[in-house]
């Protein structure tokens, strides 16, 4: 006889699946996890003198098959000769371990680790991404001065009807613009019972900006902008060749060293899903251009009421090959590294 003992829900957030767990009063119990019909993994346990069976580390046999499509259904099969169990569940993927199921969560929240207000500029993209299990209407509402007041003024973002699948909204500062209202000062952008504000800053020389895929698997936009600088790396391999002194092979390395510039509490804790990140792109007008790996970063902060923290971080491109022609953007006469102050 088989008794589940710790089962999994019907929807589980990845990081939550630490174990499935029950007990049998036969001498061995065969499990079986597949995702879909592919198998995962198909083994015979002893169980200990109390019958229990402890199956550890759910998550990290099953994250692989999340990468790509980030939701997935997957089954598990105990048999231990006397009586079968079968048990069919979904699961979201997600680095991040969270208080709330991952029901609850998807209905209150953007998959993001960002839970504060994020500050942007005009001509920065933002995006956000959500899932909904009923067709729900979207809209942003939006703040402007016209030189003597706030005014206010609702745009409707239409009814997002994608149901149980990842869905992505455009919600960059320049559909908002209205000159005829005033100066955009913020905008909130509401989906059911999920909350994001945006607050406008002055626009800066953004560089570099970045892509990269946060807790959730979905991809996010960090503009920097604090200092950076380019500072190459030459290792190279000589021999004598007829008497000459030659150098036979050349390995470069970009380093480059960012830093983010002053982030509010709410954005520093987001900017370190950054760090964390396994895949990052170097944005180019608008698109994503080169993958980069960050091999350091410092993200020190303390609880002061008036702390601005301020990141920094080192990362290269991600290929071989980092003799790459960099073809500068209109306007500009040096790569992104080069102060343009005075420009």
């Amino acid at each position: 006889m088989i008794v589940v003992t710790k089962d999994v829900a019907d929807y589980n957030f990845s990081s939550g699946l630490h174990e499935i767990a029950f007990t049998t009063n036969q001498s061995y119990a065969k499990f079986s996890l597949l995702c879909g019909t592919t198998s995962i993994l198909s083994e015979k346990y002893t169980p200990a003198g109390d019958g229990s069976i402890e199956i550890l580390e759910i998550d990290r046999l099953i994250e692989p098959y999340l990468r790509s499509t980030l939701i997935e259904s997957f089954s598990y099969t105990i048999d231990d000769g006397d009586k079968i169990i079968k048990r069919s569940f979904k699961v979201q993927y997600a680095a991040a371990e969270c208080f709330y199921s991952a029901a609850d969560f998807n209905e209150m929240y953007f998959l993001s680790t960002l839970l504060g207000d994020r500050l942007t500029s005009p001509s920065y993209q933002e995006a956000l991404h959500l899932i909904l299990v009923k067709t729900t209407d979207a809209f942003a509402d939006c703040s402007y001065w016209d030189g003597s007041a706030v005014k206010s003024k609702r745009f409707p973002l239409g009814s997002l009807s994608t149901l149980n699948s990842i869905v992505t909204l455009d919600v960059s500062p320049d559909q908002f613009k209205d000159e005829t209202i005033g100066k955009l000062l913020r905008y909130t952008v509401v989906v059911g019972k999920r909350e994001q504000t945006y607050i406008l800053t002055e626009t800066k020389d953004a560089a570099p900006i970045l892509l990269f895929t946060n807790s959730f698997g979905c991809q996010e936009f960090l503009y920097c902008v604090g200092t950076v600088n380019l500072e190459p790396e030459f290792t190279r391999s000589t021999a004598y060749e007829k008497g000459l002194l030659r150098n036979y092979d050349i390995v470069e390395n970009r380093v480059f060293k960012a830093n983010t510039g002053p982030l509010s509490p709410g954005m520093a804790s987001w900017t370190e899903d950054l760090f964390r990140s396994k895949e990052i792109y170097l944005v180019v007008s608008g698109l994503p251009g080169k993958e980069i790996t960050i091999t350091q970063s410092t993200s020190k902060r303390n609880n002061d009421l008036d702390d601005l923290p301020s990141f920094t971080f080192e990362y290269r491109y991600a290929q071989r090959n980092h003799n790459i022609l960099e073809i500068p953007r209109a306007g500009r006469v040096f790569d992104f590294t080069y102060d343009n102050t005075f420009e």
